[in-house]
Protein backbone atom coordinates (compact mmCIF):
# COMPACT_ATOMS: atom_id res chain seq x y z
CA UNK A 1 0.00 0.00 0.00
CA UNK A 2 1.32 3.54 -1.08
CA UNK A 3 3.41 5.23 2.23
CA UNK A 4 0.41 8.42 1.48
CA UNK A 5 -2.60 5.59 2.08
CA UNK A 6 -1.15 4.50 4.51
CA UNK A 7 -0.72 7.96 6.27
CA UNK A 8 -3.92 9.41 5.26
CA UNK A 9 -6.09 5.89 6.76
CA UNK A 10 -4.16 7.00 9.96
CA UNK A 11 -5.47 10.34 10.20
CA UNK A 12 -8.69 9.00 9.65
CA UNK A 13 -8.23 6.53 12.37
CA UNK A 14 -7.20 9.43 14.74
CA UNK A 15 -9.24 11.92 14.01
CA UNK A 16 -12.67 9.62 14.09
CA UNK A 17 -11.53 7.65 17.59
CA UNK A 18 -10.51 10.98 19.70
CA UNK A 19 -13.83 12.59 18.01
CA UNK A 20 -15.94 9.14 19.68
CA UNK A 21 -14.01 10.22 23.17
CA UNK A 22 -14.19 14.21 22.33
CA UNK A 23 -18.16 13.68 22.41
CA UNK A 24 -18.22 11.95 25.52
CA UNK A 25 -16.12 14.16 27.88
CA UNK A 26 -17.97 17.04 26.63
CA UNK A 27 -21.34 15.06 28.08
CA UNK A 28 -19.25 16.08 31.52
CA UNK A 29 -18.32 19.45 30.38
CA UNK A 30 -21.52 20.73 29.67
CA UNK A 31 -23.55 19.18 32.55
CA UNK A 32 -20.94 20.43 35.03
CA UNK A 33 -20.97 24.05 33.28
CA UNK A 34 -24.85 23.37 34.12
CA UNK A 35 -24.82 22.75 37.26
CA UNK A 36 -22.37 25.32 37.96
CA UNK A 37 -19.35 22.48 39.23
CA UNK A 38 -15.87 23.48 38.87
CA UNK A 39 -14.02 22.54 36.23
CA UNK A 40 -10.42 22.17 36.32
CA UNK A 41 -9.25 20.18 32.93
CA UNK A 42 -10.62 19.13 29.48
CA UNK A 43 -7.80 16.25 28.56
CA UNK A 44 -8.23 13.63 25.82
CA UNK A 45 -5.74 11.09 26.40
CA UNK A 46 -4.56 10.52 29.85
CA UNK A 47 -1.27 10.84 31.17
CA UNK A 48 1.18 14.17 31.32
CA UNK A 49 -0.20 16.28 28.42
CA UNK A 50 1.91 16.43 25.73
CA UNK A 51 0.27 20.20 24.74
CA UNK A 52 -2.26 22.12 27.07
CA UNK A 53 -3.60 25.90 26.85
CA UNK A 54 -5.70 27.27 29.87
CA UNK A 55 -8.70 29.03 28.53
CA UNK A 56 -11.00 30.88 30.70
CA UNK A 57 -9.66 28.77 33.86
CA UNK A 58 -9.86 25.49 32.03
CA UNK A 59 -6.89 23.59 31.09
CA UNK A 60 -7.02 22.33 27.65
CA UNK A 61 -4.86 19.19 26.49
CA UNK A 62 -3.92 15.70 25.14
CA UNK A 63 -2.12 13.21 27.21
CA UNK A 64 0.39 11.03 25.63
CA UNK A 65 -1.33 7.54 26.63
CA UNK A 66 -4.09 7.39 24.04
CA UNK A 67 -6.78 5.43 25.93
CA UNK A 68 -9.74 7.45 26.67
CA UNK A 69 -10.03 11.46 28.54
CA UNK A 70 -11.57 13.20 31.22
CA UNK A 71 -12.64 16.64 32.75
CA UNK A 72 -11.22 17.02 36.07
CA UNK A 73 -13.63 18.30 38.52
CA UNK A 74 -12.42 18.50 42.08
CA UNK A 75 -16.40 18.40 43.45
CA UNK A 76 -16.50 14.60 42.35
CA UNK A 77 -15.20 11.85 43.82
CA UNK A 78 -10.81 11.64 43.72
CA UNK A 79 -9.62 10.62 40.54
CA UNK A 80 -5.89 12.07 41.54
CA UNK A 81 -4.69 9.13 40.02
CA UNK A 82 -5.73 9.16 36.28
CA UNK A 83 -6.36 13.30 36.42
CA UNK A 84 -3.44 14.89 37.94
CA UNK A 85 -3.63 16.52 41.21
CA UNK A 86 -6.23 19.40 41.81
CA UNK A 87 -4.95 22.89 41.53
CA UNK A 88 -7.82 24.61 43.21
CA UNK A 89 -5.96 26.12 46.23
CA UNK A 90 -9.61 27.15 47.86
CA UNK A 91 -12.25 25.43 49.56
CA UNK A 92 -15.08 24.91 46.72
CA UNK A 93 -18.53 24.23 47.87
CA UNK A 94 -20.14 20.65 48.30
CA UNK A 95 -22.52 19.83 45.77
CA UNK A 96 -25.48 17.78 45.73
CA UNK A 97 -26.05 14.09 44.61
CA UNK A 98 -28.08 14.79 41.97
CA UNK A 99 -25.79 17.32 40.60
CA UNK A 100 -22.63 14.23 40.71
CA UNK A 101 -25.36 11.51 38.79
CA UNK A 102 -26.40 14.37 36.33
CA UNK A 103 -22.76 15.02 35.19
CA UNK A 104 -21.33 11.17 35.51
CA UNK A 105 -24.51 10.39 33.17
CA UNK A 106 -24.02 13.04 30.47
CA UNK A 107 -20.92 11.37 29.07
CA UNK A 108 -22.70 7.79 28.16
CA UNK A 109 -25.93 9.70 27.26
CA UNK A 110 -23.97 11.80 24.90
CA UNK A 111 -21.99 8.40 23.59
CA UNK A 112 -25.11 6.87 23.27
CA UNK A 113 -26.55 10.19 21.16
CA UNK A 114 -23.14 9.85 19.05
CA UNK A 115 -24.14 6.29 18.23
CA UNK A 116 -28.43 7.48 16.78
CA UNK A 117 -26.52 10.64 14.81
CA UNK A 118 -23.74 7.56 13.60
CA UNK A 119 -26.32 5.17 12.79
CA UNK A 120 -28.58 8.12 11.52
CA UNK A 121 -25.96 8.50 8.89
CA UNK A 122 -24.91 5.03 8.32
CA UNK A 123 -29.23 4.59 7.25
CA UNK A 124 -28.73 7.66 4.73
CA UNK A 125 -25.24 6.32 3.19
CA UNK A 126 -25.73 2.72 3.58
CA UNK A 127 -23.13 0.14 4.56
CA UNK A 128 -21.41 -2.43 2.52
CA UNK A 129 -22.17 -6.10 3.81
CA UNK A 130 -20.51 -9.44 2.56
CA UNK A 131 -22.96 -11.90 0.55
CA UNK A 132 -21.42 -14.65 2.36
CA UNK A 133 -21.99 -12.76 5.75
CA UNK A 134 -25.47 -12.55 4.89
CA UNK A 135 -26.32 -15.76 3.87
CA UNK A 136 -26.42 -19.21 5.69
CA UNK A 137 -25.86 -21.49 3.12
CA UNK A 138 -23.19 -24.19 3.45
CA UNK A 139 -20.68 -23.13 0.33
CA UNK A 140 -18.17 -25.86 1.17
CA UNK A 141 -17.41 -29.31 3.24
CA UNK A 142 -13.81 -30.04 3.22
CA UNK A 143 -12.89 -33.33 2.46
CA UNK A 144 -11.68 -33.84 5.76
CA UNK A 145 -14.32 -32.92 7.61
CA UNK A 146 -14.20 -33.33 11.64
CA UNK A 147 -17.07 -36.48 12.14
CA UNK A 148 -20.74 -35.01 11.45
CA UNK A 149 -19.92 -31.93 9.34
CA UNK A 150 -19.96 -35.34 6.64
CA UNK A 151 -23.85 -35.29 6.94
CA UNK A 152 -24.42 -31.63 5.47
CA UNK A 153 -23.78 -31.04 1.99
CA UNK A 154 -23.56 -28.28 0.11
CA UNK A 155 -26.49 -25.49 -0.24
CA UNK A 156 -27.63 -26.56 2.92
CA UNK A 157 -29.38 -23.75 4.80
CA UNK A 158 -28.29 -23.26 8.74
CA UNK A 159 -31.30 -22.11 10.62
CA UNK A 160 -29.67 -22.80 14.39
CA UNK A 161 -26.62 -23.74 16.03
CA UNK A 162 -26.46 -24.64 19.54
CA UNK A 163 -30.29 -24.81 19.91
CA UNK A 164 -30.09 -21.01 18.95
CA UNK A 165 -31.80 -19.22 15.80
CA UNK A 166 -29.17 -17.61 13.23
CA UNK A 167 -29.70 -14.95 10.15
CA UNK A 168 -26.19 -14.39 8.90
CA UNK A 169 -22.59 -16.60 8.83
CA UNK A 170 -20.49 -13.88 10.63
CA UNK A 171 -20.90 -11.25 13.32
CA UNK A 172 -22.10 -11.14 16.92
CA UNK A 173 -25.78 -11.03 16.62
CA UNK A 174 -27.90 -14.24 15.50
CA UNK A 175 -24.43 -16.00 13.37
CA UNK A 176 -23.44 -19.37 12.83
CA UNK A 177 -19.98 -18.58 13.97
CA UNK A 178 -20.83 -16.58 16.95
CA UNK A 179 -22.91 -19.45 18.19
CA UNK A 180 -20.41 -22.00 17.45
CA UNK A 181 -17.64 -19.44 19.37
CA UNK A 182 -20.37 -18.98 22.30
CA UNK A 183 -21.16 -22.75 22.46
CA UNK A 184 -20.52 -24.88 25.67
CA UNK A 185 -20.16 -28.64 25.22
CA UNK A 186 -18.33 -31.83 23.58
CA UNK A 187 -20.80 -31.20 20.11
CA UNK A 188 -22.63 -28.75 18.27
CA UNK A 189 -25.94 -29.05 17.29
CA UNK A 190 -26.86 -28.14 14.17
CA UNK A 191 -30.14 -27.58 12.09
CA UNK A 192 -30.07 -27.28 8.74
CA UNK A 193 -33.12 -26.53 6.40
CA UNK A 194 -32.55 -28.87 3.11
CA UNK A 195 -35.23 -29.48 0.30
CA UNK A 196 -37.56 -27.29 2.07
CA UNK A 197 -37.24 -29.96 5.56
CA UNK A 198 -35.55 -29.38 8.82
CA UNK A 199 -32.41 -31.44 9.78
CA UNK A 200 -30.55 -31.90 12.95
CA UNK A 201 -27.18 -32.82 12.70
CA UNK A 202 -24.48 -33.15 15.59
CA UNK A 203 -21.01 -32.13 15.14
CA UNK A 204 -18.50 -32.55 17.32
CA UNK A 205 -16.30 -29.91 18.88
CA UNK A 206 -12.99 -29.30 16.92
CA UNK A 207 -9.74 -29.84 19.08
CA UNK A 208 -8.27 -26.39 19.62
CA UNK A 209 -4.71 -25.60 18.65
CA UNK A 210 -1.31 -25.94 20.50
CA UNK A 211 -0.58 -22.48 20.59
CA UNK A 212 2.60 -21.19 18.83
CA UNK A 213 5.23 -19.65 21.75
CA UNK A 214 7.78 -18.92 19.12
CA UNK A 215 8.05 -15.20 20.11
CA UNK A 216 9.04 -15.84 23.68
CA UNK A 217 8.01 -16.47 27.06
CA UNK A 218 6.45 -12.95 26.75
CA UNK A 219 5.13 -13.75 22.97
CA UNK A 220 3.61 -16.49 24.63
CA UNK A 221 1.80 -15.68 27.32
CA UNK A 222 0.22 -12.69 25.45
CA UNK A 223 -1.21 -15.03 22.81
CA UNK A 224 -4.85 -15.14 22.57
CA UNK A 225 -6.33 -18.79 23.35
CA UNK A 226 -7.66 -20.20 20.31
CA UNK A 227 -11.19 -19.68 20.18
CA UNK A 228 -14.35 -22.39 18.88
CA UNK A 229 -13.87 -21.75 15.06
CA UNK A 230 -16.65 -23.15 12.38
CA UNK A 231 -13.87 -23.52 10.05
CA UNK A 232 -11.95 -25.81 12.18
CA UNK A 233 -15.03 -28.16 11.55
CA UNK A 234 -14.12 -28.43 7.63
CA UNK A 235 -16.87 -26.11 6.69
CA UNK A 236 -17.30 -22.39 5.42
CA UNK A 237 -20.11 -19.98 4.00
CA UNK A 238 -21.09 -19.99 0.24
CA UNK A 239 -18.70 -17.05 -0.88
CA UNK A 240 -17.65 -16.59 -4.71
CA UNK A 241 -14.27 -15.73 -4.68
CA UNK A 242 -13.33 -12.04 -5.52
CA UNK A 243 -9.61 -10.67 -6.67
CA UNK A 244 -8.26 -8.59 -3.98
CA UNK A 245 -4.86 -8.43 -5.26
CA UNK A 246 -2.78 -9.77 -8.04
CA UNK A 247 1.15 -11.35 -7.09
CA UNK A 248 2.89 -8.96 -9.78
CA UNK A 249 4.18 -11.55 -12.09
CA UNK A 250 2.15 -14.11 -11.51
CA UNK A 251 0.63 -16.68 -13.95
CA UNK A 252 -3.09 -15.10 -13.12
CA UNK A 253 -1.67 -11.47 -13.52
CA UNK A 254 0.14 -13.13 -17.12
CA UNK A 255 -3.38 -14.93 -17.39
CA UNK A 256 -5.18 -11.41 -18.24
CA UNK A 257 -6.91 -11.12 -14.41
CA UNK A 258 -7.73 -8.20 -12.56
CA UNK A 259 -8.80 -7.08 -9.25
CA UNK A 260 -12.56 -7.17 -8.17
CA UNK A 261 -12.94 -10.10 -11.05
CA UNK A 262 -15.51 -12.45 -9.63
CA UNK A 263 -14.77 -16.46 -10.21
CA UNK A 264 -17.61 -18.03 -10.65
CA UNK A 265 -16.79 -21.26 -12.26
CA UNK A 266 -13.07 -23.81 -12.62
CA UNK A 267 -13.49 -26.49 -14.25
CA UNK A 268 -16.57 -26.22 -15.36
CA UNK A 269 -17.44 -26.98 -11.74
CA UNK A 270 -19.85 -24.08 -9.64
CA UNK A 271 -17.44 -22.46 -7.28
CA UNK A 272 -19.30 -21.67 -3.94
CA UNK A 273 -15.77 -21.28 -2.09
CA UNK A 274 -12.19 -19.50 -2.34
CA UNK A 275 -10.95 -23.46 -0.78
CA UNK A 276 -12.39 -24.75 -3.39
CA UNK A 277 -9.88 -23.58 -5.85
CA UNK A 278 -6.93 -24.43 -3.54
CA UNK A 279 -8.55 -28.21 -4.03
CA UNK A 280 -8.55 -27.70 -7.64
CA UNK A 281 -4.86 -26.30 -7.64
CA UNK A 282 -4.20 -29.75 -5.41
CA UNK A 283 -5.82 -32.24 -7.45
CA UNK A 284 -4.18 -31.56 -10.82
CA UNK A 285 -1.10 -29.16 -9.92
CA UNK A 286 0.72 -27.56 -13.23
CA UNK A 287 -2.02 -27.88 -15.18
CA UNK A 288 -4.62 -25.07 -16.80
CA UNK A 289 -7.21 -24.10 -14.83
CA UNK A 290 -10.00 -22.68 -16.77
CA UNK A 291 -11.82 -20.07 -14.73
CA UNK A 292 -15.20 -18.72 -15.20
CA UNK A 293 -15.06 -15.22 -14.64
CA UNK A 294 -17.55 -12.59 -14.42
CA UNK A 295 -15.91 -9.04 -14.71
CA UNK A 296 -18.56 -5.59 -15.21
CA UNK A 297 -21.34 -7.69 -15.85
CA UNK A 298 -20.01 -9.74 -18.46
CA UNK A 299 -18.64 -13.45 -18.42
CA UNK A 300 -14.86 -14.21 -19.32
CA UNK A 301 -13.03 -18.02 -19.62
CA UNK A 302 -9.89 -17.01 -18.78
CA UNK A 303 -6.71 -20.19 -18.44
CA UNK A 304 -4.32 -20.16 -15.56
CA UNK A 305 -1.28 -22.26 -14.95
CA UNK A 306 -0.63 -22.63 -11.46
CA UNK A 307 3.24 -22.47 -10.55
CA UNK A 308 5.54 -22.46 -7.76
CA UNK A 309 7.06 -18.74 -6.94
CA UNK A 310 10.20 -18.49 -6.93
CA UNK A 311 10.83 -17.85 -3.06
CA UNK A 312 8.85 -20.83 -2.45
CA UNK A 313 11.71 -22.52 -0.35
CA UNK A 314 12.28 -19.44 1.65
CA UNK A 315 7.95 -18.85 2.59
CA UNK A 316 7.81 -22.32 2.82
CA UNK A 317 5.41 -22.66 0.06
CA UNK A 318 4.75 -26.45 -1.42
CA UNK A 319 2.35 -26.40 -4.05
CA UNK A 320 1.74 -24.03 -6.97
CA UNK A 321 -0.31 -21.02 -6.99
CA UNK A 322 -2.29 -18.61 -9.26
CA UNK A 323 -0.38 -15.69 -7.43
CA UNK A 324 -3.84 -14.35 -5.81
CA UNK A 325 -5.18 -12.81 -2.75
CA UNK A 326 -9.05 -13.65 -2.28
CA UNK A 327 -10.68 -10.34 -1.18
CA UNK A 328 -11.71 -11.26 2.39
CA UNK A 329 -15.31 -9.55 2.22
CA UNK A 330 -15.69 -11.19 -1.32
CA UNK A 331 -18.82 -9.40 -3.08
CA UNK A 332 -20.63 -7.09 -1.34
CA UNK A 333 -23.96 -5.11 -1.45
CA UNK A 334 -25.12 -1.91 0.31
CA UNK A 335 -27.53 -2.37 2.46
CA UNK A 336 -30.29 0.12 4.37
CA UNK A 337 -30.47 -0.52 8.20
CA UNK A 338 -32.89 1.61 10.13
CA UNK A 339 -30.72 3.34 13.07
CA UNK A 340 -32.80 1.21 15.79
CA UNK A 341 -32.07 -1.53 14.40
CA UNK A 342 -28.58 -0.70 14.33
CA UNK A 343 -28.82 0.42 17.85
CA UNK A 344 -30.78 -3.20 18.92
CA UNK A 345 -27.85 -4.89 17.13
CA UNK A 346 -25.05 -3.06 18.72
CA UNK A 347 -26.09 -3.59 22.53
CA UNK A 348 -27.33 -7.08 21.43
CA UNK A 349 -23.41 -7.31 20.46
CA UNK A 350 -21.80 -5.71 23.34
CA UNK A 351 -24.58 -8.05 25.55
CA UNK A 352 -23.49 -11.51 23.46
CA UNK A 353 -19.77 -10.50 24.89
CA UNK A 354 -19.61 -9.86 28.24
CA UNK A 355 -22.28 -12.97 28.87
CA UNK A 356 -19.80 -15.06 27.14
CA UNK A 357 -17.03 -13.68 29.00
CA UNK A 358 -18.35 -14.07 32.98
CA UNK A 359 -20.14 -17.43 31.50
CA UNK A 360 -18.48 -20.92 32.82
CA UNK A 361 -19.02 -22.73 29.84
CA UNK A 362 -17.87 -19.99 27.63
CA UNK A 363 -13.70 -20.36 25.87
CA UNK A 364 -14.46 -16.47 25.33
CA UNK A 365 -12.16 -14.37 28.11
CA UNK A 366 -11.01 -11.17 28.57
CA UNK A 367 -7.85 -12.13 26.78
CA UNK A 368 -10.07 -11.90 23.42
CA UNK A 369 -11.38 -7.98 24.54
CA UNK A 370 -9.87 -5.32 22.12
CA UNK A 371 -8.06 -2.31 23.68
CA UNK A 372 -7.52 1.44 22.24
CA UNK A 373 -4.52 -0.20 20.07
CA UNK A 374 -7.02 -3.33 18.98
CA UNK A 375 -9.96 -0.59 18.09
CA UNK A 376 -7.64 1.61 16.11
CA UNK A 377 -6.38 -1.56 14.02
CA UNK A 378 -9.45 -2.80 13.51
CA UNK A 379 -10.72 0.86 12.36
CA UNK A 380 -6.88 0.70 9.67
CA UNK A 381 -8.59 -2.59 8.73
CA UNK A 382 -11.80 -1.03 7.82
CA UNK A 383 -10.66 1.61 6.24
CA UNK A 384 -8.59 0.08 3.99
CA UNK A 385 -11.87 -1.96 2.36
CA UNK A 386 -13.33 0.14 -1.32
CA UNK A 387 -16.01 1.38 1.46
CA UNK A 388 -13.95 1.62 4.04
CA UNK A 389 -15.52 4.89 5.17
CA UNK A 390 -18.83 3.49 5.73
CA UNK A 391 -17.79 0.21 7.60
CA UNK A 392 -15.83 2.84 10.05
CA UNK A 393 -19.22 4.77 10.48
CA UNK A 394 -21.28 1.77 10.75
CA UNK A 395 -18.69 0.43 13.46
CA UNK A 396 -18.52 3.67 15.03
CA UNK A 397 -22.44 2.93 15.93
CA UNK A 398 -21.12 -0.09 18.01
CA UNK A 399 -18.26 1.60 19.78
CA UNK A 400 -19.91 4.26 21.30
CA UNK A 401 -22.71 1.91 22.35
CA UNK A 402 -20.04 -0.16 23.91
CA UNK A 403 -18.31 2.94 25.88
CA UNK A 404 -22.08 4.19 27.20
CA UNK A 405 -22.71 0.64 28.34
CA UNK A 406 -19.22 -0.23 29.74
CA UNK A 407 -19.05 3.33 31.66
CA UNK A 408 -22.60 2.62 33.52
CA UNK A 409 -20.60 -0.39 35.08
CA UNK A 410 -20.76 0.43 38.77
CA UNK A 411 -17.06 0.46 39.41
CA UNK A 412 -15.63 3.47 40.88
CA UNK A 413 -13.35 5.49 38.43
CA UNK A 414 -16.30 4.61 35.98
CA UNK A 415 -19.07 7.05 35.63
CA UNK A 416 -21.67 4.29 36.72
CA UNK A 417 -19.13 4.21 39.91
CA UNK A 418 -19.79 8.02 40.28
CA UNK A 419 -23.48 7.24 40.39
CA UNK A 420 -23.58 4.61 42.62
CA UNK A 421 -21.46 6.66 45.53
CA UNK A 422 -23.99 9.45 44.88
CA UNK A 423 -27.24 7.26 45.22
CA UNK A 424 -25.32 5.77 48.52
CA UNK A 425 -24.34 9.51 49.57
CA UNK A 426 -27.99 10.20 48.67
CA UNK A 427 -29.34 7.73 50.73
CA UNK A 428 -26.99 8.15 53.91
CA UNK A 429 -27.36 11.60 53.67
CA UNK A 430 -24.07 12.68 54.31
CA UNK A 431 -20.86 12.25 52.18
CA UNK A 432 -18.97 8.79 52.05
CA UNK A 433 -15.58 9.39 53.91
CA UNK A 434 -13.00 10.91 51.64
CA UNK A 435 -10.37 8.52 52.91
CA UNK A 436 -12.33 5.72 51.93
CA UNK A 437 -13.24 6.99 48.51
CA UNK A 438 -8.97 7.75 48.01
CA UNK A 439 -9.10 3.88 48.68
CA UNK A 440 -12.06 2.89 46.52
CA UNK A 441 -11.05 5.30 43.48
CA UNK A 442 -7.51 4.74 43.96
CA UNK A 443 -7.31 0.93 44.10
CA UNK A 444 -9.88 0.77 40.91
CA UNK A 445 -7.36 3.15 38.72
CA UNK A 446 -4.56 0.90 39.63
CA UNK A 447 -7.02 -2.45 38.27
CA UNK A 448 -8.02 -0.68 35.31
CA UNK A 449 -4.45 0.69 34.23
CA UNK A 450 -3.37 -2.53 35.06
CA UNK A 451 -6.00 -4.39 33.15
CA UNK A 452 -5.57 -1.91 30.38
CA UNK A 453 -2.08 -2.93 29.86
CA UNK A 454 -3.26 -6.35 29.87
CA UNK A 455 -5.07 -6.52 26.78
CA UNK A 456 -2.91 -4.05 25.51
CA UNK A 457 -0.23 -6.52 25.27
CA UNK A 458 -2.64 -8.91 23.54
CA UNK A 459 -3.35 -6.38 20.74
CA UNK A 460 0.46 -5.38 20.20
CA UNK A 461 1.52 -8.97 19.95
CA UNK A 462 -1.59 -9.95 17.42
CA UNK A 463 -0.21 -7.48 15.28
CA UNK A 464 3.19 -8.19 15.41
CA UNK A 465 2.65 -11.99 14.88
CA UNK A 466 2.45 -13.23 18.78
CA UNK A 467 -1.11 -13.94 17.97
CA UNK A 468 -1.54 -14.53 13.96
CA UNK A 469 -2.22 -11.29 12.51
CA UNK A 470 1.22 -10.31 10.85
CA UNK A 471 1.25 -11.26 7.43
CA UNK A 472 4.34 -12.94 5.86
CA UNK A 473 6.53 -12.76 3.03
CA UNK A 474 5.06 -12.24 -0.03
CA UNK A 475 5.90 -14.57 -2.78
CA UNK A 476 7.38 -13.60 -5.95
CA UNK A 477 7.20 -14.94 -9.29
Amino acid sequence: MHALTVIGIIIEIIILFNFVILIHELGHFLAGRWRGLKIEKFQIWFGKPIWSKTINGVQWGIGWIPAGGFVALPQMNPMEMLEGPSTSSEPLPKVKPIDKIIVAAAGPLFSFGLAIIFACVVWWVKHPVSDSAINTKIGYISPSAVEGADQLQLGDEVISVDGKRVDTWSGLVDSVVWNVVSSGGDTIPFTVKREGEAEPITIPLAAPEIPDTKGGALGGFFKRPELRQVGRMGIASESQPMVGQLFPNGPAEQAGLQPSDVVVEANGQRVTSPIMISDVIKAQPDQPINLGIERDGKRLDIAVTPRLPKNAEEIEIESPMLGIRWDDTGVTVLKRTPPMEQIQDATKTMYNTLSAVVSPSSDVSAKHLAGPVGIMRLYYRLFEHKDGWRLALWFSVILNINLAILNMLPLPVLDGGHITMAIIESIRRRPLSKRLLEIAYGGCAILLIGFMLYITGFDVTEIFGGGGGAPGKAPVF
